[in-house]
């Protein structure tokens, strides 16, 4: 039998490494504990999640229908921007598009609004991109575009286009920043940003070197103008097209006026138009009172 004091010295010679051991466990499985995210979500990100699902149920609902072969049947499955307008009572918002590959044949713009006169609804925004004449329609609405107002347009001062994806998606931005824009609204002139990275990228024609992106210039994030910029694989152009009701917008390139978007004129078969149709917006009652907690 060890002596006490030598029984004490051999406990704390081999059992004290292990003690630290246990302690240096115990303190990373607390500290994991703390760093784990939570599973759990808030309130809010179960609204923005629920309004998603919202605005996916709204566009699965619309048709297309067209005597073209090929023409896409239905808006794609998912938007290719979200945005919101707290300042115009835009709850939430998206961007779709009508056809997956090449350049789109339609946009469409969904905002979810709190206060309309009617109450809570979802005010859409469409504009055709196409010649082809076709019809998109939904429970509460019908439009018949036969043509468009966008109109492509030489774009001076640049290179050919380079052989990589990457490189000419560096063209295409430096293109996109010659660009300015703005719009008059009641009275109001605002200044309108672009968006340094496009929504969309397509390949307009079958050609090597073809490309295409789409640029946006916002009111804080909300889209008032649509730019196009594309190449055919030797040459490059634009087309620029509103997606805003103000009663005056203009685009300048190279400090030169580019386009001034024509007078609105809204109705079923207009290339640009608009509609509305009441909704219940999560997290707000009919009236578009906010729901508490």
């Amino acid at each position: 039998m060890l002596p006490p004091l030598k029984c004490y010295c051999f406990m704390r010679q081999f059992l004290a490494p292990i003690l630290a051991v246990v302690i240096a466990l115990h303190a990373t499985n607390a500290i994991a504990a703390d760093e784990k995210p939570s599973t759990s979500k808030s309130r809010q990100e179960s609204l923005v999640e629920e309004r998603g699902k919202l605005m996916r149920q709204l566009a699965d609902g619309f048709d297309v229908q067209s005597n073209e072969k090929g023409f896409p049947q239905k808006l794609e499955t998912r938007p290719i921007f979200r945005y919101s307008d707290p300042a115009r009572d835009c709850i939430s918002a998206s961007l779709w598009k009508l056809g997956g590959e090449g350049r789109p044949k339609a946009l469409l713009a969904m905002e979810l609004h709190r206060s309309t006169p009617g109450g809570s609804a979802a005010l859409y925004e469409y504009s055709s991109l196409t010649e082809l004449p076709f019809i998109m329609s939904s429970t509460d609405m019908r439009w018949s575009p036969k043509c468009t107002l966008y109109e492509f347009k030489s774009l001076p001062d640049m290179q050919a286009p380079e052989k990589s994806a990457p490189r000419r998606l560096i063209q295409m931005r430096e293109a996109a920043n010659r660009f300015a824009s703005s719009e008059v609204d009641k009275d109001q002139r605002c200044e309108l940003r672009l968006l340094p990275q496009p929504i969309d990228r397509y390949k307009p024609v079958s050609a090597e070197h073809a490309d295409g992106a789409i640029f946006l210039f916002v009111f804080g994030t909300n889209p008032e103008v649509v730019l196009f910029i594309e190449s055919d694989g030797t040459q490059w152009t634009y087309a620029v097209g509103r997606m805003t009701g103000a009663e005056v917008v203009a685009v300048t390139l190279d400090g030169r006026v580019a386009w001034e978007g024509p007078p609105v004129t809204p109705g079923p078969s207009s290339p640009y138009t608009g509609s509305a149709t009441p909704v219940l917006i999560p997290g707000f009652t009919a009236d578009g009172k906010e729901i508490a907690e």
